[in-house]
């Protein structure tokens, strides 16, 4: 399910009805500018987005792909259940909050959207965590090139400091955390929100870099049609 919101999520940045990155109004309503309340959303994070899918349009929420996954995950966790005790599944299910809650990793989710830097809607983080969050911090550069995989992102920064150097960035995802929740000024609805998707289509899962580097092929050589979902 993730996948196809993500691909929603690139193509139509910050549209209310079709982002799920983009906070319920009511959720950033609750949430407000409270430190104690901001950090309860991020430490509920794999709940709180889960109330996001609802309201988008022209996202088929279930069909026999997503139910297949659900009924392997169910058997997955059964078996962890029965072969190795409620202990190692709990283990589990306390791992999806702390794998994206309340603590340093979980910053990535106010690094990438959220308007700290003056009229920047997307940023990066160039810190260490980054070798074990796979270079989920290279957001930009993700966003610019969302084909290219993650071990070379890096490398898109590299050879593009033209780009990337003059925007602003951060170091330090601890810092970014304690940021959000006592800086008053930043709430949920610290986030560009657009009135329209422009001329983009609703059924638009397109990914822009992967089209272009195919215009830009040399005609004799043929494009592969498999690498335009990867």
């Amino acid at each position: 399910m993730f996948q196809r919101y993500h691909l929603k999520h690139h193509a139509f940045q910050g549209v209310y009805e079709l982002d799920a990155d983009i906070p319920n109004r009511w959720e950033a309503r609750l949430v407000g500018s409270s430190p104690w309340r901001k950090a309860i959303w991020l430490a509920l994070f794999p709940i709180t987005q889960t109330l996001r899918p609802p309201r988008l349009r022209e996202i088929k929420p279930v069909d026999r792909w997503v139910v297949l996954n659900l009924v392997a995950q169910a058997a997955f966790d059964v078996a962890v259940w029965v072969f190795l005790g409620p202990g190692a599944f709990f283990y589990l299910l306390g791992s999806l909050f702390f794998a994206i809650g309340l603590h340093p990793l979980g910053a990535r989710w106010i690094q990438e959207h959220y308007m700290v830097f003056p009229n920047q809607e997307t940023n990066s983080y160039y810190g260490p965590l980054n070798t074990v969050a796979l270079n989920v911090g290279y957001h930009n550069e993700h966003h610019d090139f969302p084909s290219v995989p993650w071990n070379r992102l890096p490398e898109v920064k590299r050879i593009a400091p033209e780009a990337y150097d003059t925007l602003g960035s951060y170091s330090s995802w601890t810092k970014l955390l304690l940021m959000f929740l006592f800086d008053r000024r930043i709430t949920l609805f610290s986030r560009t929100v657009r009135d329209n998707r422009g001329r983009t289509r609703f059924d638009n899962d397109v990914n822009p870099d992967a089209e272009l580097a195919a215009t830009m092929r040399p005609a004799a050589e043929p494009v592969p049609a498999a690498n335009a979902g990867t």
